[in-house]
């Protein structure tokens, strides 16, 4: 056997080096936008590493969060005060103020917050005082320092600086974040800002079941149509892998009107129960139930097994590798699907998680940073899984012919 030159493995390396990074560039992306401040996440400018990444910003955040109440998620607690400071030479006092929400007719943050704001040596300390009795998630504050100051460096970097006549204006979402709190602000606010508890419910439910039965009826047709034999075996099967040439926007609309006949939308029926019967399933045990050496169904005839014997004694204990691939695709299919829960589904308690990111796209624009936080929440069953399943996946794919 010829071995490869040096030359030749360090280019074959390389090549496969240079794939993997091309690949996961875009998971990357997303981590590091769910990251972001909102003004970082719209930069054109690409930001590579955000500034909630780095350390030098973590010990501020940790003793700032430790002042109002948690060094560690932050928050404002009742009779709390936290003390930013501003370092820039003497000048025009800035102006600082607890913002509402947008749209929000009154807000308790700003309505009870008293904020104090004196020069001490080589700085500007801003201190946020809670008089109230009420513990507040975040304290988002907006700072405006004249341009007429030569310099100035924030105790901890604003998450958006932007020009307001004569002013800059240095706008925080959280001056009392705590460490975890400062680097995972946007997952908080993902978490916060719907449901998602409930749409992670939904989306495991209906595809956990989807699985169930699809594995249920996959191996019954399959096991049919590849050991035992029937007049027009071969038409059948041939017939079932026609329907794969139909496209799935062709049947949407009948099975709307099938389905809102049976009073089935808006429930767990009409996400789980079309989706039961899958001709890829099918096709692929069957593949798989073919691969098995026919001396071990000929034995178990010999000894008087019927074909359901057959089945679950022999077949299904061999094709645990198909099985898992099977379910594996059909878990994928059924928690990423998105054109059809939107179809079917009317209140919010019925939505799953993909149509829970919808929540952070509007009309005034996008909320990058959450809507990444959310993604990136929203894919990690789907690695976990396929890294815990990965040797019977392979093992599934090569074994039942796919290529």
């Amino acid at each position: 056997m010829r071995r490869s030159s040096p030359l030749g493995r360090f280019l074959i390396y390389l090549v496969l080096t240079v794939g993997a990074v091309v690949m996961a560039f875009p998971f990357y992306w997303m981590l590091a936008t769910s990251l972001k401040s909102p003004q970082e996440a719209q930069q054109a400018r690409p930001i590579w590493i955000p500034e909630r990444l780095k350390a030098s910003n973590w010990r501020v955040a940790w003793s700032l969060g430790a002042e109002a109440g948690s060094s560690w998620w932050g928050g404002f607690g009742p009779q709390q005060s936290v003390t930013l400071k501003l370092y820039a030479p003497p000048g025009p006092v800035p102006q600082v103020m607890v913002p509402s929400p947008p749209g929000a007719f009154s807000d308790p943050r700003s309505e009870q917050t008293r904020v104090q704001v004196s020069y001490q040596g080589d700085h500007w300390a801003i201190r946020f005082t809670n008089p109230s009795s009420e513990h507040f998630r975040t304290l988002p504050a907006v700072i405006l320092i004249s341009k007429e100051y030569p310099s100035y460096t924030p105790e901890l970097p604003p998450d958006a600086i932007r020009s307001s006549g004569d002013d800059w204006r240095l706008e925080y979402v959280n001056v009392a974040p705590g460490l975890l709190g400062y680097i995972f602000h946007n997952y908080l606010e993902a978490w916060y800002a719907a449901p998602f508890a409930r749409y992670f419910f939904n989306s495991f439910f209906t595809a956990g079941l989807q699985v169930l039965g699809g594995l249920f009826l996959a191996v019954l047709a399959a096991f049919a149509l590849a050991r035992i034999p029937f007049p027009g075996k071969s038409w059948v099967f041939g017939l079932i892998l026609a329907t794969l040439m139909i496209p799935g926007e062709v049947l949407l609309i009948p099975n709307y009107v099938l389905l809102a006949r049976l009073e089935w939308i808006d429930t767990y029926y009409a996400l789980i129960v079309p989706w039961l019967a899958s001709v890829f399933g099918i096709f692929l045990l069957r593949q798989f139930y073919l691969s098995l050496p026919q001396d071990l169904f000929d034995a178990a005839r010999i000894d008087g097994a019927s074909y359901w014997t057959q089945m679950f004694r022999i077949a299904l204990p061999l094709s645990i590798p198909g099985l898992i691939t099977y379910g594996i695709f059909t878990f994928l299919g059924a928690y990423n699907a998105l054109l059809w829960p939107l179809i079917v589904t009317n209140s919010p308690e019925m939505r799953t998680v993909q149509l829970g990111l919808q929540v952070f796209i509007g009309e005034a624009g996008s909320d990058y940073g959450a809507l990444m936080a959310a993604s990136t929440v929203s894919i990690l069953p789907i690695i976990l899984g396929y890294f815990i399943a990965q040797k019977q996946f392979i093992q599934g794919v090569a074994r039942s012919g796919i290529k």
